[in-house]
C-alpha cells in the first residue's frame, strides 16, 4: 500500500515540474532523448550478445533497454540536485516517452522476430 502512495506522490511531483516545463531546455532534453532511446537498445543488444541469451530472456533484456526514462530519476534529482537539474529531468521523460511511441514498436517488433 505504501508503495502505490509513493508511486502516486512521485507522478504528482513530476506533474507540478511540467506545469513548470520551460522550452530552452528541449534542446538539451531532446538530445539526452536520442540518447535513451536509441542508445539503450544498442546497449540491450550489446549485453544480449555478450551474455549470450537468447528467447524470452533477449527479447525482454531488449525491450526493457528500450524503455523511455523513468519517473524515479526525476525523484531522486529533486532530493539530492539543484531546480535546474530537476527541471533537466523532466524535460527530458517528456520528451523521451513522446520519442518511445514510436521507438518501442519497432523495438518490440525486432525482439518478437528475432528471439522468440
Amino acid at each position: 500500500m505504501l508503495t502505490y502512495a509513493a508511486i502516486f506522490l512521485i507522478l504528482m511531483s513530476l506533474g507540478i515540474a511540467l506545469t513548470r516545463f520551460k522550452v530552452f531546455s528541449f534542446k538539451s532534453a531532446f538530445i539526452s532523448s536520442i540518447g535513451r532511446v536509441l542508445i539503450g537498445p544498442i546497449i540491450g543488444f550489446v549485453m544480449i550478445k555478450y551474455f549470450n541469451l537468447s528467447g524470452f530472456a533477449a527479447g525482454v533484456l531488449l525491450i526493457q533497454c528500450s524503455m523511455p526514462s523513468a519517473v524515479l530519476t526525476y525523484l531522486v534529482g529533486s532530493i539530492y540536485s539543484s531546480k535546474q537539474v530537476v527541471d533537466s529531468i523532466a524535460s527530458m521523460i517528456v520528451v523521451s516517452t513522446i520519442m518511445s511511441f514510436i521507438t518501442v514498436p519497432i523495438t518490440i517488433f525486432f525482439a518478437l522476430k528475432y528471439f522468440y
